[in-house]
């Protein structure tokens, strides 16, 4: 490879520059889809975390209901404490969440992807067409690319995690390994479920190791 080429991808970089936006609008609209979905997935998990403290409340005051104190499965100190612990986790919870608007914020992103897609596709069909002079690629590059940055002046940007979330998913495109692919999913679980899976197991195995410890 001579110095002046760059890796294959990174293809759209030797050649022109309508080549190199169609490159960042697909890359963009891709990353936005992905960060609609991830909204979307936070969205359904923090209701279900929301749904499972509720139940888990609705449980422990069952326990003292329906316990003796010298007959109690579970202690009665662990289940006071158990049921205001999660009665102030799941108030903080709900307004944590709620501020997020995470169905809204999907919604946009998905919006602006669509957007791009349009423009994307109307680029490809550019570049079909024949006889078109320099001079019409020059102009044409240059208005696609303002309706591309007037797209984006519209819309928060996306996080990191979902451009890597694209490439893992166009991973013969940008050549990466198992490992990469498999360390981009691992940081992507992290920052988008995992504390939501903590909030809807921990209560339960909390409840457990008491049990087993009585």
């Amino acid at each position: 490879m001579s110095e002046n080429k760059f890796p294959s991808h990174q293809d759209h970089l030797n050649k022109t520059f309508l080549e190199e936006l169609s490159y960042k609008i697909w890359v963009t609209k891709g990353s936005r889809f992905y960060a609609s979905k991830r909204h979307l997935t936070k969205n359904d998990l923090s209701n279900k975390a929301n749904g499972f403290l509720s139940a888990y409340l609705i449980i422990f005051g069952l326990f003292s209901v329906y316990q003796i104190s010298k007959d109690s499965i579970i202690n009665e100190n662990f289940i006071a404490f158990g049921s205001t612990a999660i009665s102030i986790l799941l108030l903080a919870f709900s307004q944590m969440e709620a501020a997020q608007d995470y169905k809204m914020k999907a919604h946009f992103f998905h919006d602006c992807a669509l957007k791009l897609s349009k423009i994307y596709n109307e680029i490809r069909i550019f570049k079909t067409l024949k006889n078109t002079s320099e001079d019409e690629r020059e102009k044409y590059a240059a208005h696609m690319s303002k309706r591309y940055q007037a797209i984006l002046d519209h819309y928060t940007n996306h996080d990191d995690i979902d451009f890597k979330r694209f490439k893992a998913e166009q991973k013969a495109y940008y050549q990466l390994k198992k490992s990469k692919v498999l360390w981009i999913h691992v940081n992507y679980y992290w920052h988008t479920k995992i504390l939501y899976h903590f909030l809807i197991i921990a209560p339960l195995l909390l409840t457990v190791i008491a049990l087993l410890i009585r």
